[in-house]
């Protein structure tokens, strides 16, 4: 009867100790997949061992290298071509802008009368009233004629 419960205690105080560990199975040997600790336990074995092949590695590593040049490769290309398209762009909005200031220069009815050759076709104009307005009247221009 001693020996019973000495063999009782150390399988309660066994299964206390290894419950937590998750390579060991409380169920035994025909039951270890029903436990879904040791399962997941026992299959990251199987895909660290899967994935731990040298020639697989290898194979892996080299068609990543070839990858990443690919997109370098692109990457640089686009980069040339987006920086002609930016350039071109550029230059065409420059040359829109400037034809779109030089039409609104020319067809705007206010600045045609700031215009130099206006402005001084004007005060010739004016000049010449004015004179023959004091000549009328029979003044003289005080002002320094500028012909």
């Amino acid at each position: 009867m001693c020996l019973t419960r000495t063999r009782i205690t150390k399988a309660f105080f066994c299964s206390v100790i290894f419950f937590a560990r998750l390579d060991y199975s409380p169920y035994g040997r025909g039951l270890e997949m029903y436990d879904s600790s040791y399962a997941s336990y026992v299959s990251f074995f199987h895909i660290e061992k899967s994935q731990r092949h040298p020639v697989l590695n290898v194979f892996i590593d080299i068609v990543r290298q070839r990858l990443i040049d690919i997109r370098k490769l692109k990457y640089k290309l686009s980069i040339g071509k987006n920086q002609e398209k930016y350039e071109q762009d550029k230059l065409s909005q420059i040359r829109r802008f400037r034809w779109a200031l030089a039409y609104t220069l020319i067809k705007n009815e206010q600045l045609k009368r700031c215009r130099k050759h206006r402005l001084c076709s004007n005060r010739v104009t004016q000049s010449k009233t004015l004179e023959r307005i004091f000549d009328k009247i029979g003044l003289t221009q005080t002002l320094p004629r500028k012909f």
